[in-house]
């Protein structure tokens, strides 16, 4: 069986999850886990290596950034982006479903790795949280935020890119009606938004954010969800 990093087949880490898939949440806990170390650790490093650094390679700050107020009302919408990386596993209900999970969560980190590299050579610092102040909880929880993860890292945004990841691919893997899809792209926009009023993002990178979820989309992740669904990994999850 292929295991190879940049193959689609299913990667042997999985073989205990796997087995046990049918125990409530435990595969979306696994997944989960996966995005939390192969996500979070590489973003931690990259961060304060560009924080330690304090180079910046361009502004691409507009007037309408810095116009854009602080809304805490849309720190919700903000903090519900770690909720999209174990949406797929949770939705999941049938084997080819909970295959495509494995997959697509395996490609969405390959595809996240140049990303790591763009945060280190072209980093850009966000000079917008002076006006995030309260003593509200969700002001207090976005301080928290502040505090671990630094201005940098910016470009593209991956709350948005990976966020898009997961609304295209949702479709793809499961049966939804129009207003599941609507909720689900509403749910999304609002996320977009709010990486904005948080004062954590310009709108370049919001917009590079969309730019590579589409592009890892099309040309990465739907390619081997899609072969997941004709059943063309079937021998491989077999082997686990």
């Amino acid at each position: 069986m292929k295991n190879r990093l940049l193959d689609p087949y299913p990667w042997k880490m999985w073989s205990f999850a796997w087995n046990h898939r049918e125990k409530g949440v435990l595969l979306p806990s696994f997944i989960g886990g996966f995005f939390l170390l192969a996500i979070g650790i590489p973003y931690g490093i990259t961060n304060r290596v560009s924080e330690f650094i304090g180079w910046t390679a361009f502004d691409p700050e507009l007037p309408l950034d810095s116009s854009i107020p602080y809304i805490p009302m849309m720190n919700i919408a903000y903090f519900s982006f770690y909720i999209y990386y174990i949406l797929i596993a949770l939705l999941a209900r049938t084997e080819m479903q909970r295959k495509c999970a494995i997959i697509f969560s395996q490609r969405l980190f390959v595809v996240t790795l140049p990303v790591f590299l763009m945060f280190l050579l072209l980093p850009v610092e966000v000079d917008l949280r002076s006006e995030v102040a309260g003593d509200d909880i969700l002001t207090k929880l976005l301080s928290l935020i502040h505090g671990v993860d630094q201005p940098y890292n910016a470009w593209p945004s991956l709350h948005v890119g990976h966020s898009l990841c997961v609304v295209l691919s949702v479709p793809l893997m499961f049966s939804i009606n129009k207003f599941a899809r609507a909720a689900l792209w509403i749910a999304w926009l609002l996320l977009s938004i709010s990486t904005m009023t948080t004062q954590q993002h310009y709108l370049f990178d919001v917009i590079t954010g969309i730019l590579f979820a589409l592009i890892v989309h099309y040309k990465f992740i739907r390619p081997s969800v899609t072969k997941c669904i004709e059943g063309k990994f079937d021998d491989a999850f077999q082997q686990l």
